[in-house]
């Protein structure tokens, strides 16, 4: 049976790490010419750039080209899986472009990051390494943070070296990397390559979280509700549980499109936590975020707040379709339904129950009386749905 909307529980030590690595899927091989320019010598065999203006415009044309396409270079695990999808089309639209702008000019190291996180998109975790590293060195900081993964986790055939994994991912904070930043914080929680440090962590985590970073701000909310990983002494300094400042946190995340940001939202505002009370209003806005993104929970609870009219005007006929849309992915059950949005759901509003029979004896899963009255056959049909 689903479950209401509830705060997950702690990733494990090797799961919060694992998340923002963020591997991304599998993809044709990097080009040959990719390939060669990642392990060629930095010294170009013609005039540099410097000294040859037409090479210098056409460097540029192509850098410009590769940033336009691809962005810029970001160790941010992608919010969803759309969204990764839309990352990797781009970075795959630039890698002409990319391709060029590096071989023009070796130190590109914009151009070296997104070839990298394409050979990583294809599974070929030695051919992205030294374009990492080129990256680095050309001064992207969000390729110390991928090379940082690569030691803290023992990627290819580069293996695990916590101590210069902990090197990278400082390095990138202090280039200003925001995923950098939040895998130290990590790392300061777990006391991985570092003493544990929950001072420290949850700086790294501010630092990461108030430069808009969705995974950072989630992770910094669920610190700022519970206290968890903070001694008794440091939260009262640090006035944590702090409520307010969770939400606002979970409501930068979920603005990012982090779902479970949005339910916890939806959740937090129609039961109220200590600190803030329900607020109806604010609980339709994030539940009817969270349907619009396709959550088959929260497509059901957005029905039962249109059947009683909580923070909306009531409206029977959304709300009916509302339940069947949610039944029909397979994921709500019909017993379930109206308990997502609250514990005990009072029964059921007589124009809502009349709109949902008829639905489903428009789809023949209902011959029963439109009465309002729902009952077994009315059910069996919900069930029926759901399966």
């Amino acid at each position: 049976m689903p479950s209401r909307f509830v705060f997950p529980p702690r990733l494990s030590h090797v799961a919060a790490l694992a998340l923002l690595v963020a591997l991304p899927p599998q993809g044709p091989a990097l080009s040959q010419t990719a390939a060669d320019t990642a392990t060629q010598d930095d010294t170009p065999a013609s005039a540099s750039p410097a000294q040859d203006p037409s090479a210098v415009e056409a460097t540029a044309a192509a850098l410009m080209a590769c940033l336009d396409a691809a962005g810029p270079p970001t160790a941010e695990a992608p919010v969803s899986r759309e969204a990764q999808s839309a990352f990797f089309a781009r970075l795959r639209e630039a890698e002409t472009a990319c391709t060029d702008a590096l071989a023009l000019d070796p130190d590109a190291g914009a151009a070296a990051f997104h070839l990298a996180t394409l050979a990583l998109a294809r599974r070929d975790p030695d051919a992205a390494f030294p374009l990492f590293e080129r990256a680095a060195a050309a001064g992207i900081a969000a390729a110390h943070t991928r090379l940082g993964d690569y030691h803290n986790f023992g990627m290819g055939s580069v293996d695990t070296d916590i101590d210069l994994a902990v090197r990278h991912y400082r390095d990138a904070v202090a280039g200003g990397d925001a995923p950098g930043a939040a895998t130290l914080a990590a790392m300061y929680r777990l006391g991985r390559g570092v003493p544990r440090d929950p001072a420290r962590m949850v700086q790294l985590f501010e630092q990461a979280a108030d430069s808009g970073y969705h995974f950072a701000q989630y992770q910094l909310a669920q610190i700022l509700l519970t206290g968890e990983g903070v001694p008794e002494d440091l939260a009262a300094e640090l006035s944590i549980p702090d409520a307010p400042r969770a939400l606002g946190y979970l409501a930068g995340a979920a603005e990012a499109g982090n779902l479970q940001a949005t339910l916890d939202l939806a959740r937090a505002y129609g039961e109220g936590i200590e600190g803030v009370a329900p607020d109806p209003e604010a609980q339709f806005r994030w539940t009817d975020m969270a349907a619009e993104a396709g959550a088959p929970q929260a497509i059901a609870a957005r029905a039962f707040l249109y059947e009683q009219g909580i923070g909306t005007e009531p409206d029977p006929d959304r709300a009916a379709a509302g339940y069947i849309a949610a039944l029909e992915t397979g994921e709500v059950d019909a017993d379930s339904m109206r308990s997502l949005a609250t514990a005990r759901p009072p029964a059921w509003d007589d124009a809502t129950a009349r709109a949902f029979q008829v639905i489903l004896q428009e789809r023949g899963l209902y011959d029963g009386a439109i009465d309002g009255i729902v009952g077994r056959g009315t059910m069996a049909g919900a069930a029926a749905l759901a399966d």
